[in-house]
């Protein structure tokens, strides 16, 4: 597996593979939910039933333990099951001086001993991170693209004989921006809906009755009608999100948050580079560049700077929440 990263399909075809040698992994991404997957995958493969408590050992996220603490656990061996699982989780311990002794604990893994690193961040270029790809498993597992998202959500409700066209679907990634525990949150909330309702599918009408709504593909239309004159269109929009009980704060901040993107975007002009860089999908940042390709930079620096002033025109009391969200979509939308 030298130096090569694995994606999560990848990964989970060597979980099922059971290889027998698998000493050594590294598990980093944006797609937490895949990971916490991938990792309750390990340990089912490895783990005899009823043994976690005798050999399982987790050095959780906010953990102090150092590499002498690791080297404890990988020389015990394991009292029930084929191996004994170690699950790091501790961003220190990851981020920690990764010298040869750091080296050699690694490198002493006896075959009955698995060590899994799962630190909230990762760096590729982190001595740690090169050994691992070179002498282990390393995956990176972010965010899915939009059209494989919309075959497992389709997929998942089938298996209950349930439909939903892949518009709707789309609109749910898009809403739970394209996180699977937030969709998966939400297939299981369809298929209960249908179990109590007698429905075999989801229609948009039912998305907008269960799910959240989706406040981004919201704040796309209101930003559309920047620069247009028509400031009619934004403000039935964010009326809409308001008549949903859609907190008027989290609309700025998200908005704020756009233009910021937009800013990113404009500057970046690759939808790879900019899904890396803002960790989210590539439909989304393809999408964030297609907007602010119809601003110059310049437009879209004064745009972020009227939203921020808005923010603090709110905090000095100079304007309400809605008033001043109100009149920056109005002065926005001017030519």
């Amino acid at each position: 597996m030298a130096d090569k990263y694995l994606d999560g399909k990848e990964f989970m075809k060597v979980i099922n593979e059971a290889v027998t040698d698998l000493r050594l992994v590294l598990l980093f991404g944006t797609e937490e939910f895949y990971i916490d997957n991938c990792i309750k995958a390990l340990k089912r493969s490895y783990l005899a039933p009823g043994s976690e408590d005798m050999d399982l050992n987790v050095i959780p996220q906010d953990s102090k333990a150092g590499f002498e603490d690791l080297e404890g656990y990988i020389q015990m061996p394991p009292w029930m099951s084929r191996k004994r699982v170690v699950i790091c989780r501790s961003q220190a311990l990851y981020s920690s001086e990764f010298g040869d002794r750091e080296e050699s604990v690694l490198k002493s893994i006896p075959e009955s001993c698995l060590v899994v690193f799962a630190p909230e961040k990762a760096e590729k270029n982190r001595k740690i991170t090169k050994f691992i790809a070179k002498n282990g498993v390393a995956a990176e597992i972010n965010l899915f693209p939009e059209e494989e998202l919309i075959k497992i959500i389709r997929d998942s409700l089938g298996r209950n004989k349930i439909t939903i066209d892949h518009d709707v679907a789309a609109s749910l990634v898009s809403r739970c921006e394209s996180k699977m525990r937030q969709i998966s949150s939400e297939i299981e909330k369809m298929r209960l809906y249908c179990a109590g309702s007698g429905k075999d599918s989801i229609t948009f009408d039912d998305l907008e009755n269960m799910c959240p709504p989706d406040l981004n593909a919201s704040i796309f239309t209101i930003t559309d009608c920047f620069g247009t004159g028509k400031c009619d269109s934004a403000l039935k929009t964010l009326n809409s999100l308001l008549l949903r009980k859609e907190p008027i704060q989290r609309l700025r901040a998200t908005l704020i948050t756009h233009l910021k993107r937009l800013v990113i975007a404009k500057d970046t002009g690759d939808k790879g580079k900019l899904a890396s860089e803002l960790k989210c999908s590539p439909y989304y940042a393809a999408n964030l560049i297609k907007q602010s390709s119809r601003f110059t930079i310049d437009r879209l620096i004064d745009l972020l700077d009227k939203a921020v002033k808005s923010e603090s025109d709110v905090r000095h009391g100079i304007m309400d929440e809605r008033t001043s969200l109100e009149t920056l979509i109005v002065r926005a939308s001017f030519k």
